[in-house]
Order: structure tokens, then sequence, then C-alpha cells
């Protein structure tokens, strides 16, 4: 009988713990899904805000950096459609009945060519962005960055502290309860 016991309270802790560990394990929500854009009517222009407005730039600029946003949104739509064929083409490939490791390969390969075109192409747009600036708004924009950088680290830093605490206390959570069974 005692044995039966133990192997019960063992099952139900080890039951427990599968069940911590999949709560744990999805914290994170996915991203909502994109809209179809909308046709719209343009709007009326409204005050810069945001590093626009810090940065003080002028209509031309305004009017330089709207062009190459609209220029660079179109190419990342184009290129992001691409990349989600290619990803469609990868998760079929690995999901075969009879995986064929080139067809894995080639389809891995083009996902990752994507990536690359996706990197330049946001490269290409920040070089084109900064050019639009005057040298102490470029070196505005520098500052501006490297203080949202340093804002990313810490809370970084603070989501990590958080999900630590959160896992210790499961922890002590559940020795106490080990502990009450025993």
């Amino acid at each position: 009988m005692l044995l039966q016991q133990k192997t019960f309270i063992a099952s139900v802790a080890a039951a427990g713990l599968v069940l911590a560990a999949a709560g744990y394990a999805q914290t994170t929500t996915p991203a909502p899904p994109q809209a179809a854009p909308a046709a719209k009517a343009p709007a009326p222009r409204e005050p810069e805000t945001g590093a626009a407005a810090r940065l003080n730039l002028t209509q031309a600029q305004q009017d330089q950096i709207r062009a190459l946003r609209e220029a660079q949104r179109k190419d990342a739509q184009a290129l992001g459609e691409k990349m989600r064929a290619a990803r469609q083409q990868l998760r079929e490939a690995m999901r075969a009945d009879v995986p064929d490791e080139a067809a894995v390969r080639a389809a891995a390969e083009a996902v990752a060519a994507l990536e690359v075109d996706q990197a330049v192409l946001q490269t290409r747009s920040r070089a084109q962005f900064m050019k639009a600036l005057t040298p102490e708004q470029q070196v505005q924009m520098k500052e501006m960055r490297a203080r949202a950088a340093q804002r990313a680290q810490r809370a970084m830093r603070a989501q990590r502290q958080i999900m630590m605490r959160r896992d210790r206390m499961m922890r002590q959570q559940y020795h106490r309860w080990w502990r009450d069974w025993i």
C-alpha cells in the first residue's frame, strides 16, 4: 500500500512539473495577424512627432524622407511576400512523409537568401535616411539610437529578472507542495 501511495505521489509530482513547464514555455503571445492595407486617400499633413520633431527637419527633408519610406515600404512588402512563400515551401519540405534532404536544403537556402536581402534593404534604407540629414542631425540621430538601445537593454534585463523571480517562486511553491505531500 505504501509503495502505491509513493508511486501515485511521484506521478502527480511529475505531471505537475510537466504542466508547470508547459505554462512557463507559453509566456509569450503570438503577434496579431497583419491586416491587408486598405486603399485610402492621402491624409492631410500633421505636425511631425517623435524623432522627426526632435531633429527639426525642414519641409524638404520631410518630403524626401516620406518618399524614401514609401519606396522602402513597397520593396519590403514585395520581399515579405517572397519570404512567406519561401517559408511555406520550407515547412512543406520539412513535413513531407519522406523528407528529401536536398529539397529542405534548397528551401532553407532560399529563406536565408531572402533574409540577406531584407538586411540589405534595411541597411540601404537607413543609409538613405541618414543622407537626407545634415551632419548635426546625423549626430543627434545616432545619440537617439544609442539611448534607445540602452533602454532596450534595461528592459531586457528587467524582463530577465522578472522571469528569474517567477522561476524561483514556482520552484519554492513546488518544494512546499512536495514537502506537504511527503
